[in-house]
């Protein structure tokens, strides 16, 4: 019960003059309330080194220990991935209650850095287990924030490297991760016309043909070192110079340090061969040596293929 009180005054008021007041009051703060957004939760996560500050604002459409455990999924799935948490300390930022499902979600190369993400009242506790959205994110924290004119490369590597990070932890299937490549892929193969990945606006281009350079990438680290280097090493040089968000580097900067961390060119290659040119892929013939196919609606492996064990390793190797 709210109690008005104001002192001198009492006695000079009437009762209804009293009860007009206490009224008014009532409304009042109830108007309050309602123009503030309302704080539900805030949270401090531990992982992988790193800290993860949490705000929900809004009303959740789950239990507050939900949204934690989906959080902390999320940044076990690139802790997997990486060997550590990309970054010393994130603000993550929840926003519960909108109309839509999961989603919406933007990442900011702030000092900390910054990741904003919706959870609309319809979502369910299985929204939250089979989101791709928030591990994609933190992805991004892996990465400088470009100063050239390649959005493509830090969107495609959250894309390739997302579903990974999530079989890594044990939270997708392998065919799952194969399956959606197979399906996405050929959404990012140039069209007539086209200059190369760099600066393009396309929204496949930007994805999936980004996702495409990173796979490729990952394929002749490996092939090249027989297994005993791959893409997480890679990403593991760029973060050991210092390179991820919280800094603006050039693509080029980028991929030299990253060819260093592996003793190879292969990114810097695949970057002439797909930067400033159209590089198109013979994905049939991909598939086919990574020993990858569909039968009867599933994905079949060929154990035999010539890039067998390292499409293995892309899904299942344990970090160097």
């Amino acid at each position: 019960m709210i109690r008005l009180e104001i002192p001198g005054m009492a006695s000079r008021l009437s009762s209804n003059c009293r009860r007009r007041l206490r009224a008014w009051a009532v409304l009042a703060l109830i108007a309050f309330a309602f123009a503030q957004p309302v704080t539900a939760a805030s949270n401090r996560l531990q992982v992988g080194g790193g800290t993860i500050d949490v705000s929900i604002t809004g009303t959740a459409p789950v239990p507050e220990q939900a949204l934690v455990r989906w959080i902390d999924t999320a940044a076990r799935a690139v802790t997997a991935y990486l060997g550590r948490y990309p970054v010393p300390r994130v603000e993550l930022s929840v926003r519960a209650g909108g109309r839509d499902g999961v989603g919406g979600g933007v990442t900011f190369g702030r000092r900390p850095p910054s990741i904003r993400i919706n959870v609309g009242r319809g979502s369910g506790e299985k929204d939250l287990r089979d989101d791709w959205t928030l591990t994609h994110e933190m992805v991004h924290l892996a990465f400088p924030n470009l100063t050239s004119d390649d959005h493509w490369a830090e969107e495609g590597l959250a894309t390739y490297v997302e579903p990974l990070a999530r079989a890594r932890l044990g939270t997708l299937s392998e065919d799952k991760v194969w399956s959606d490549l197979m399906e996405g892929v050929p959404k990012g193969m140039p069209q007539r016309g086209d200059r190369g990945l760099h600066g393009t606006k396309e929204w496949g281009r930007t994805y999936w043909g980004g996702a495409l350079f990173w796979l490729l990438a990952d394929m002749r680290i490996r092939e090249q070192t027989r297994n005993r280097r791959g893409l997480p090493d890679a990403l593991d040089g760029i973060l050991d110079a210092g390179g991820d968000i919280r800094v603006r580097w050039d693509l080029l900067r980028t991929l030299a340090v990253a060819d260093k961390a592996v003793g190879l060119t292969v990114l810097s290659d695949l970057y002439r061969e797909m930067g400033r040119k159209p590089g198109a892929a013979d994905l049939n013939d991909l598939w086919r040596r990574l020993g990858i196919g569909r039968a009867r609606g599933r994905v079949v492996y060929d154990n035999s293929a010539p890039l067998a064990e390292v499409r293995r390793a892309i899904v299942s190797a344990p970090r160097h």
